[in-house]
């Protein structure tokens, strides 16, 4: 059954994204899991995205809509209103998919002492057609973050409150690598993850997306030019963070783990297979499969 006590708490950072805000709400009020809270962080959308909100308010039980400075704010004021004793976040433009909090809630118990989980990654189109299947890799320590290794991947990590409590929060500095920054924080404060079994996030690629939107734009535009800029300072920064933490081994070692990791990691062999399988198809076939089949 799982341990259906554990409150997962849900923030849903918000700006100007009207088309997909109905899928991302109603992706997280399906979940076959009862103890949750949606925290809806919206920065002042000039569209019709609190229109839309508001159709789905009764379900939500934090609503705000007010002028921010980015993506770490809406974060950082939304895990402050949290109750849930898990935190997640999920952006407008994205999928949480089917049984993901039934399995967090599965994997993180006391039992088993789990305060930070990572999930699976699907991308997709804006038609929900796939693009890419992907299962990373379970933790080890003989290929671990200390050896500059760290198979972390955007929202579709869970954490502890307490562990993100403990590691500061949300860095405000920080616009686009945000996540990154803070998965090596929880790992150089000795939290070690663990990996869940299912697809458990659709990345939905497009033009207008803050992280995948410049695989469709002119390299030489000065807007992408400068969002270059910005990411190889966060870049840089986290680099320099880390440095004490990862172990000074050559670059082709790391790589060489890396490689080893992978090769030896059943799920990731298994995505590999299902990325050949899915790809081009609609996420529903790959849904009703894996719910079906196992996850």
């Amino acid at each position: 059954m799982g341990n259906r006590a554990l409150k997962i708490s849900i923030v849903i950072p918000s700006y100007n994204q009207a088309e997909f805000v109905a899928a991302a709400l109603e992706s997280v009020i399906r979940q076959d899991y009862p103890n949750k809270e949606i925290l809806f962080v919206d920065g002042a959308s000039t569209d019709h995205t609190m229109r839309v909100v508001e159709s789905y308010r009764k379900h939500i039980s934090v609503v705000i809509s007010e002028r921010d400075k980015g993506q770490s704010d809406a974060l950082r004021k939304g895990f402050e209103c949290a109750s849930g004793q898990v935190f997640t976040w999920l952006n407008t433009d994205d999928l949480m998919l089917p049984g993901t909090l039934r399995e967090v809630a599965e994997t993180m118990t006391p039992a088993d002492n789990c305060s930070w989980a990572l999930g699976n990654v699907v991308w997709i189109d804006i038609n929900d057609q796939i693009l890419r299947c992907w299962r990373g890799e379970s933790y080890a320590r003989w290929a671990s973050p200390r050896h500059g290794l760290l198979a972390a991947g955007g929202p579709s990590a869970f954490f502890a409150r307490e562990l993100y409590e403990r590691v500061g929060g949300v860095n405000l500095d920080l616009h686009y690598q945000m996540d990154t920054e803070l998965w090596w924080r929880f790992s150089m404060s000795g939290a070690e993850f663990r990996r869940l079994k299912g697809y458990n996030w659709a990345l939905r690629l497009h033009p207008a997306a803050k992280v995948s939107g410049h695989m469709f734009a002119d390299p030489s535009d000065p807007v992408q030019q400068k969002i270059a800029a910005i990411q190889d300072t966060e870049f840089a920064h986290i680099l320099a963070l880390t440095q004490a933490y990862r172990l000074p081994i050559p670059t082709w070692v790391a790589g060489g783990l890396k490689v080893a990791h992978r090769l030896m990691s059943p799920a990731y062999l298994r995505g590999q297979f299902e990325n050949r399988l899915w790809k081009g198809r609609h996420l529903g076939e790959l849904l009703e499969a894996t719910c079906s089949g196992g996850r």
